[in-house]
């Protein structure tokens, strides 16, 4: 396993209010990694989303390094994903600065050539092989469920004025549901996670070109995220490579 992850503010913003995390063992295949990207006025997203990711992984703790054990795997992450929304809720009733913040949260588990994927808002998580690229996460926003409705197109979500809306988001109620999916790994598939910073301004096909077909992932992150930026870097942009 090799593994390799970038945040950058972009262009437009001046706070970077995504998180990211990573604790592996490139010996043994096995590790966490986390995506979140906060939302908030001033720097509360940034908090929400620092927080978050310290819960997170406070109480998976170092499960991570046993051998994958999937009903034992998926419990503890959906209890750390309950855990970690009851913090950023608390914060944001505790804080009056901090009233409304929230954050999204993608999660992998990895070991054995397995892994367990959660998700909570539109932050993502792409499974790469030798076939191509797919998501693994659902969104949680607005233009996903029109999407499902049949009133969006793919390509009129990627331009409506209510793309960022995301319906349901980490610390934004005092529960949370967590999607979870678990998929088989093998040597030479790669797990790509990131904030919507990436998808704003990179298509999938260039993604799928740079991370798998540029045959060079150890800087496959600063490419990506130099197209961002490149392209107006609207948000803040954080990409999370993992080959196993």
């Amino acid at each position: 396993m090799r593994a390799w992850g970038m945040t950058d503010v972009g262009v437009v913003r001046e706070i970077n209010q995504d998180t990211f995390r990573m604790e592996y063992d490139t010996q043994t295949g096995r590790g966490l990694f986390l995506v979140c990207d906060g939302m908030g006025g001033a720097a509360a997203g940034e908090v929400a989303s620092g927080l978050a990711a310290d819960a997170c992984l406070q109480n998976i703790d170092n499960c991570w390094k046993e051998r994958f054990a999937p009903a034992e795997f998926k419990a503890r992450l959906l209890e750390a994903y309950t855990q970690a929304n009851e913090v950023v809720y608390d914060a944001s009733r505790a804080n009056p600065d901090y009233t409304g913040m929230g954050t999204t949260m993608v999660t992998a588990i990895c070991g054995d050539g397995q892994m367990l994927v959660g998700n909570v808002g539109d932050s993502r998580a792409y499974f790469l092989d030798e076939t191509g690229m797919r998501q693994i996460t659902e969104d949680h926003s607005l233009v996903s469920e029109l999407m499902k409705r049949g009133d969006l197109t793919p390509y009129q979500a990627s331009r409506h004025p209510s793309r960022n809306v995301i319906t349901r988001a980490m610390g934004a109620d005092a529960t949370v549901q967590c999607d979870i999916f678990s998929e088989t790994v093998k040597p030479g598939n790669f797990l790509l996670m990131c904030s919507d910073g990436l998808i704003r301004e990179v298509t999938e096909p260039e993604i799928y070109y740079e991370v798998f077909q540029a045959e060079q992932p150890e800087t496959a992150c600063a490419r990506l995220l130099e197209m961002a930026k490149s392209r107006g870097g609207r948000d803040n942009i954080t990409i999370v490579l993992i080959e196993f």
